[in-house]
């Protein structure tokens, strides 16, 4: 199974180390402690805030974002903290194939028109259900 980023301390309180991504300027790793919760699920949550929250200031930024970086740099990082590790491996190669078709592009500028194009490209090669199942890992997730 994955790591669970929420851990035990020695107190009985809880606490997590999340990853947020990389700084565009230093190129070092953002990484946010928090701890104190009394219970996993008050950890969770605020874990879910904390990463949500940093997603929302990504985008809100009008620095643009390669969709390479925001999959490689934000996406893979926190999907692999929500799946077993042979589920993620079979995935990770899944999406950097198929998803390739994106990475030239600023994630603000793909548009619907985008994505029909890359459906009817991998409708040349794959069944409409192996598509479904390759939008779905990022889609869903």
């Amino acid at each position: 199974m994955a790591k669970d980023p929420i851990k035990k301390a020695d107190n009985g309180t809880y606490y997590f180390r999340a990853n947020l991504g990389y700084n565009p300027i230093t190129g070092k790793q953002i990484q946010k402690y928090r701890s104190g919760f009394k219970t996993k699920k008050e950890a969770r949550e605020e874990y879910s805030k904390l990463v949500l929250t940093s997603t929302e200031e990504l985008t809100a930024k009008k620095e643009t974002i390669s969709f390479q970086t925001f999959i490689e740099e934000t996406y893979l990082p926190w999907y692999k903290t929500q799946v077993k590790e042979s589920t993620y491996l079979n995935r990770r190669s899944t999406i950097q194939k198929h998803f390739a078709y994106f990475y030239k592009m600023a994630t603000d500028e793909i548009e619907p028109i985008n994505v029909q194009n890359w459906q009817l490209e991998l409708a040349k090669e794959f069944s409409p259900n192996y598509i479904r199942i390759v939008q779905g890992t990022v889609v869903s997730s």
